[in-house]
């Protein structure tokens, strides 16, 4: 049986007043790497960013893909991932919101909150506009002003892989070079994720949700963009089928 994974993206509006300028976009890479590890990959849908779990019932696994703002709905989607035992891989932005949402769930904690999607979504809203409190600029990995398949050997760089990790089973290296395109890294894994690997300014570059029957991973580099990272998405796909 093929898994079906929900593909988690973001909205754009660059006109609130225009009806074709307000769109949810995928990306072809992330839907053709599902594709070839074996599954079906569906788009997942918020109409006007209002989460709904019953949405996220026919899906097997979740793939968080990459964009430039982490909404209340994507960290309400990994709750339900957690939750639900449902495997979930999520690259750059998906990766930084995994980080989010350690955050979020220390901080509820913290204040004797149960997290919940209400409140875990209530909370976030407080705070989304000031990233600071869980992202830090960094320089260096990211090309501007255009990015094309020609540039990727530029925008690579060496990764370290922590060996007790997952993401290390999976490739079987200590460092790999990796194409990364992005501005902000998380500063803190938080209580509930390991740190799988590091770049080599000590960036966090990969996490691991700590409970050992979870399949939770985030990596900031593009592992869309090359065929070397297949092994990431057919374990991925492999960790959902076990789980059907």
């Amino acid at each position: 049986m093929e898994p079906k994974i929900g593909i988690i993206t973001g909205r754009t509006i660059t006109n609130i007043n225009r009806p074709f300028k307000d769109s949810f976009n995928f990306i072809n890479n992330f839907p053709k790497r599902i594709a070839k590890a074996g599954a079906i990959p569906i788009g997942v849908l918020f109409p006007d960013e209002i989460f709904k779990e019953e949405y996220l019932t026919i899906y097997d696994g979740f793939l968080l893909t990459s964009g430039s703002t982490c909404f209340p709905y994507h960290l309400a989607t990994i709750h339900y991932a957690i939750t639900h035992n449902k495997p979930l891989l999520g690259i750059c932005l998906g990766h930084q919101t995994l980080g989010i949402y350690s955050y979020v769930i220390d901080k509820l904690e913290k204040a004797n909150i149960k997290p919940t999607y209400k409140t875990i979504i209530n909370f976030y809203q407080t705070i989304m506009e000031d990233e600071t409190l869980f992202l830090k600029k960094v320089i260096g990995h990211d090309l501007n002003p255009t990015f094309y398949y020609s540039s990727i050997p530029r925008s690579k760089h060496k990764i370290n892989i922590n060996k007790d990790s997952k993401l290390y089973q999976i490739y079987q290296k200590e460092i790999i070079e990796e194409p990364s395109i992005h501005n902000f890294v998380i500063k803190n894994q938080g209580k509930r994720f390991n740190i799988a690997a590091t770049s080599e300014e000590g960036y966090i570059e990969a996490l691991e949700y700590k409970k050992p029957n979870h399949f939770i991973i985030g990596v900031q580099f593009h592992a869309e963009l090359e065929n070397q990272n297949d092994i990431l998405f057919q374990k991925f796909i492999e960790e959902t089928k076990n789980r059907i």
